[in-house]
């Protein structure tokens, strides 16, 4: 199974996050031990969220994810992250665009 990776962002300092469907674990790449403290806690532990349910845009419904449970549960999640640690995810840049920039 191909591992699937995100871009992170923390106060112009980058780095990714890599989920492993497999093994149903994320690592954290980021030269900021802050930034990786704090995305590693966000994963760690449950998250309760409105997450649109039903057959229009307004129908929402309340769940809570494991973040780790599963590639969609980790991608929801990462939705977010911003939010509740201040580490952006740059969805439109692959991971280790930046350090060639």
């Amino acid at each position: 199974m191909e591992k699937y990776n995100v871009t992170l962002n923390y106060k112009g300092i980058y780095g990714f996050a890599t989920y492993d469907e497999e093994t149903k674990a994320a690592s954290v790449t980021i030269a900021s031990d802050e930034a990786k403290e704090l995305v590693e806690g966000f994963l760690a532990k449950p998250l309760t969220l409105e997450i649109p349910l039903g057959e229009d845009i307004r129908s929402f419904a309340e769940q809570t994810l494991n973040p780790l449970e599963s590639l969609a549960n980790f991608k929801t999640c990462m939705t977010r992250l911003w939010v509740n640690t201040g580490v952006r995810v740059e969805w439109s840049m692959p991971p280790g665009m930046a350090e060639n920039l």
